[in-house]
């Protein structure tokens, strides 16, 4: 897709990511041309991310990156698929740093089901159009954001989603922000 070749996007997960939630955005934005990292937490996810799928086990994947090494600057975008892993990384300080190193300089952060957690724990939610997964909107009201039972909300460089049954729309919802984004960081 034009607008997004050879763009970076960090994928921030954690234990317990949902399959879908990783697999099918990243599907999409490599399809389109882009470059998607693998961010984990700690030195233990260059080994091993498990992966769920609904309840049961899912796919597991290795970080290629760790958050602590990861600044904005790095990437293009930020993308935090949902399952149990945002609950799992959200109190990381250097997660919560990255995250808004995202939002100050505006580059697009796409957050899908719970993910949102993490964007909450960021301190970011005040006054944003949000939607997650229905379990998380009194969290999110809480946290001052605007909950909106909607497949897909944006809100000025952020794309979030329901969850699964959503990433359809969210996908497309995702290339057009990321292709409507600056150019490329060049690769250091």
């Amino acid at each position: 897709m034009q607008g997004v070749e050879g763009k970076r996007i960090a994928a921030l997960i954690g234990d317990g990511f949902e399959e879908a939630d990783l697999m099918e955005p990243r599907r999409a934005l490599e399809e389109a041309g882009a470059v998607v990292t693998i961010v984990g937490v700690d030195e233990r996810a260059r080994q091993r991310i498990r992966g769920k799928r609904g309840l049961d086990d899912g796919a597991s994947v290795k970080a290629e990156e760790l958050v602590a090494d990861c600044t904005a600057e790095d990437f293009d975008a930020l993308l935090i698929p949902g399952g149990t892993s945002p609950d799992r990384i959200r109190a990381d300080r250097d997660v919560q740093r990255l995250c808004r190193e995202f939002d100050t300089a505006k580059k697009p952060v796409f957050s899908i089901g719970h993910g949102a957690h993490v964007l909450i724990s960021a301190q970011l939610a005040r006054g944003r159009q949000i939607t997650g997964a229905h379990s998380i909107a009194d969290d999110i009201r809480n946290a001052g954001g605007l909950f909106r039972d909607q497949p897909t909300v944006t809100d000025s460089n952020w794309v979030s989603t329901r969850g699964a049954e959503d990433i359809p729309q969210f996908n497309r919802a995702m290339l057009e922000k990321l292709a409507a984004a600056a150019p490329p960081q060049p690769v250091v």
